[in-house]
């Protein structure tokens, strides 16, 4: 059995107050994984023989200016992965039989400096599938930060259960990360499976304050955010009130789908993370007719002089292997 800590893509909530909740982010942590398939725009899961595209996003707290290089939140990633149908039986992490070719499954370093682990590859026809009584594909491998993960070689052993031993990174003093992402064939093809959307999230009852509204540039410092900031009287300071924080689903992410002879609807799981103050809780849950969540999010006791930049992560997930998510960013002034 392999002995590696397993990173399966989902955010566990700590068992004891001695722990940092889960929506805590205070190191390097890979939280999702988008799949979505060329020519069928909406698919969660593929068909037999669709070219599939899968986004991995990675994540980490922020950090203090430097001149140089640049901080960037996470730090420069590199990664080796590889795509695979695995064995039918899986005791831990999931054994390779047959490694399928990949586009961008290897960057080390990649191309742009900045980019994340987005890889391309093909799913096998259906004839290949039965043969081996497989129904889903996986991509496996070693994300790092500031360093080469290990060698592909290495983790190609790993990953076939040719080894129970793998150091995800070249440097073990480097942050890395192990993931292993399943992608499930879609059973039910006329009435597929769709990642959700959130159409929404909103500070305190109104829309989100800029500049951070759309999303956090990783090359922004977590200090001197003051500067960036046209409406101070929005944003939250050390110590004060909370703030509401409302995620918005789009009506079309409840599917209804069959399980047996029932016909179920999805529910919808929300994460909050954060790597500045506290949620109350790190997961909400969306039922339908509801569609959106709400949480409050306390600020942190300590701001600098310039400002703190505060950033948010929201995901969410159908249970059926459907993502959406979106980040955010807060100033928080002195």
């Amino acid at each position: 059995m392999k002995c590696l800590p397993i990173l399966a893509l989902c955010i566990l909530a700590a068992c004891s107050e001695s722990f940092l909740p889960a929506s805590a982010v205070i190191d390097l942590r890979v939280v999702g994984a988008l799949v979505e398939v060329e020519g069928k725009p909406g698919r969660a899961n593929p068909d037999p023989g669709d070219m599939i595209r899968v986004s991995n996003l990675v994540i980490d707290r922020g950090f203090p200016p430097s001149t140089d290089p640049a901080p960037l939140s996470p730090p420069p990633l590199q990664w080796s992965l590889v795509a695979c149908v695995p064995e039918p039986t899986v005791l831990a992490l999931p054994i390779c039989r047959n490694v399928l070719p990949c586009e961008g499954c290897e960057a080390t370093p990649p191309e742009d400096p900045l980019a994340f682990p987005i890889v391309r590859f093909q799913v096998p026809s259906a004839a290949e599938l039965e043969a081996v009584e497989a129904t889903s594909v996986v991509l496996q491998g070693a994300i790092c930060a500031n360093g080469p993960p290990a060698e592909l070689d290495a983790i190609i052993r790993f990953v076939t259960g040719e080894t129970d031993v793998l150091e995800p990174c070249a440097d073990p003093n480097n942050e890395g990360r192990f993931i292993s992402v399943e992608v499930s064939i879609e059973q039910q093809p006329d009435n597929p499976n769709l990642n959700p959307s959130i159409a929404d999230v909103t500070l305190n009852g109104a829309p989100w304050p800029p500049p951070f509204d759309q999303g956090v540039r990783r090359d922004i410092p977590d200090s001197g955010c003051a500067s960036l900031v046209d409406d101070e009287s929005v944003l939250p300071r050390p110590g004060g009130p909370a703030s509401t924080i409302r995620l918005t689903a789009t009506d079309d992410s409840f599917q209804e789908y069959m399980m047996g002879d029932m016909t179920l609807t999805e529910e919808m799981q929300v994460s909050w993370l954060a790597d500045g103050g506290g949620f109350e809780f790190s997961f909400s849950f969306i039922t339908d007719p509801a569609r959106t969540a709400l949480i409050q999010w306390a600020p942190p006791n300590f701001a600098n002089p310039g400002g703190t930049l505060v950033r948010f992560n929201f995901l969410m997930r159908d249970g059926r292997g459907g993502i959406d998510w979106v980040d955010r960013g807060l100033c928080v002034l002195p």
